[in-house]
């Protein structure tokens, strides 16, 4: 599942909408009053925006043409998504409709109670709801049918049998830390190496280690691999719970996995680049209800990246001055061994980088194992979770209600009009393939709001051709110091915009005085 390289040429985006797709659910419908959205029609021999590639952001969309305030410039549906634990009772699994004061009434499937297969006990441990019929036939339809909806549920419902059974235990790490730098001495680990691990490190010199910065994402993708190889056979970081955002994050995983099943027979070879521009946009211009699978394959995956931000925040300590600030480590850096076993993962700190997903992935691995007992699921290896994991880590988005942007697509930050972040209600996941190439501004030309599942992209100023389109990966409100740092902790970049650069500055200066 690597991303195919685009190269230097433009592509033209994946994601066009015929105006006859309906996407809203009828809840939506009947709770706003209003008509059922059709998203704009957007002919492909026009389209506003492009891909290119950007130094230092990988790529991004760029106007081919002059875009005017308030023009749509993408609309795109969702590939998976998932319906946080706090909110699974009032907002529709597949329009998304958001009713806090009152549940949905239709429950994720009917009890035949004359059937032996009945699938009352998953139906009722699995909490999802729609707000319709007709919303859960066409999510039944969009997962291939029954049969293979059942599978899913049965895998959710494992999934919530995993979380009630850990219900009373904290997350907790399964390894003990020995300190900040790399525990590499075979007279340090003896005493914890099994039998199998001694041996596998007397071929090897243990003192061998390296700098991940001295590896190219390639090199060290392929050492990330072998410690999955551990994670996965030695079942490292099973009593580990993964926190309630994780589980979400795992049901986004779970619903690719087997949405990948269901749609496997529409979606036929790997294309080259040459070839992908036309074939995307013939399957997005069809009437289809969830994005095109493959769309997901050319996002590139963000597992490298992921850990070397954990190793980069590992290698910062406590200033000496007030312990406010930090700086980078210069002592003891932290460096790999060239063969990472069990008990390194386990005993040193650079092995808590993958404690999330390694508890994560063991979880949907047990209850995955408990669905395959009653239903046809597919082999899950730790390849393919990954493959998904890490392109939907960083490049999902926020299902809110009300169901836009802090501010309108008119509106200025300045002005104040818009909804403000308090007003707003977190009710879940969802990965839109064909809209991540939007990177990050502090100050955005562009604003997004969801109709449904419909998510649309509205330039909220000019925009001139060849000039790059921008969202904010979330509030714009903040100083400059704390907006960088939760898009450090949540999406691995420092931000470097024009405003950022500037707010920046004026602190420095202010400081010099």
């Amino acid at each position: 599942m690597n991303a195919l390289s685009i190269g230097s040429q433009d592509v033209l985006l994946p994601g066009l909408l015929p105006a006859s797709q309906k996407v809203a659910g009828p809840a939506a419908d009947r709770e706003s009053g209003t008509t059922e959205f059709q998203p704009e029609t957007l002919d492909a021999s026009h389209f506003p925006v492009s891909i290119r590639h950007v130094a230092g952001r990988g790529r991004g969309f760029f106007a081919t043409r002059d875009i005017q305030l308030g023009e749509t410039v993408l609309s795109a549906v969702p590939l998976a998504w998932a319906i946080s634990e706090d909110w699974m009772k009032n907002t529709c699994w597949w329009c998304f409709a958001y009713s806090p004061r009152r549940g949905h009434p239709i429950k994720a499937m009917d009890v035949d109670t004359t059937s032996s297969k009945s699938p009352r006990s998953f139906s009722n441990r699995y909490k999802g709801v729609f707000c319709s019929l007709e919303c859960r036939q066409i999510a039944i339809t969009a997962h291939g049918g029954q049969e293979k909806w059942g599978s899913y549920l049965a895998l959710l419902a494992g999934m919530e049998d995993e979380i009630q059974q850990h219900g009373s235990r904290k997350p907790s790490s399964n390894k003990a830390h020995t300190g900040p730098g790399l525990c590499s001495s075979t007279i340090e680990l003896e005493s914890t190496l099994s039998e199998s691990e001694v041996k596998r490190l007397a071929c090897h010199d243990v003192d061998a280690d390296f700098d991940p910065d001295d590896l190219t994402d390639d090199q060290l993708g392929e050492w990330i691999s072998a410690v999955w190889d551990d994670i996965a056979d030695h079942g490292l970081f099973s009593d580990y719970m993964p926190d309630s955002s994780e589980r979400e994050l795992t049901r986004l995983v779970a619903n690719q996995l087997c949405l990948c099943d269901a749609l496997s027979s529409d979606q036929g070879s790997e294309t080259s680049a040459s070839d992908w521009q036309t074939e995307m946009v013939a399957k997005s211009a069809a009437d289809r209800d969830v994005a095109p699978l493959d769309a997901l394959f050319h996002v590139k995956s963000n597992e490298t990246e992921v850990f070397r931000a954990s190793i980069r925040q590992m290698q910062l300590v406590p200033t000496s001055l007030d312990g406010s600030g930090s700086v980078p480590a210069t002592i003891a850096p932290i460096r790999l061994p060239w063969h990472p076993t069990p008990s390194l993962i386990l005993q040193s700190n650079w092995g808590s980088s993958f404690q999330a997903a390694g508890g994560s992935y063991s979880l949907l691995s047990r209850a995955w194992k408990r669905a395959t007992k009653s239903h046809k699921l597919g082999v899950l290896d730790h390849a393919g979770f990954r493959g998904v994991y890490y392109r939907e880590k960083a490049n999902s988005f926020g299902i809110w209600d009300p169901p836009t942007d802090v501010l309108q697509p008119a509106a200025s930050e300045a002005s104040g009009l818009g909804v403000s972040y308090d007003e707003r209600e977190w009710v879940g996941f969802s990965i839109y393939p064909t809209a991540v190439y939007f990177n990050h501004s502090c100050a955005p030309n562009v604003s997004k709001t969801r109709h449904g599942r419909t998510m649309s992209y509205v330039s909220n100023r000019k925009v001139q051709s060849g000039e790059e389109l921008f969202i904010s990966y979330g509030s714009t409100t903040d100083v400059v110091s704390e907006r960088r740092g939760r898009l450090c902790d949540h999406f691995f970049f420092e931000c470097a915009c024009e405003r950022c650069i500037a707010e920046s500055s004026v602190q420095l200066l202010a400081l010099d005085e």
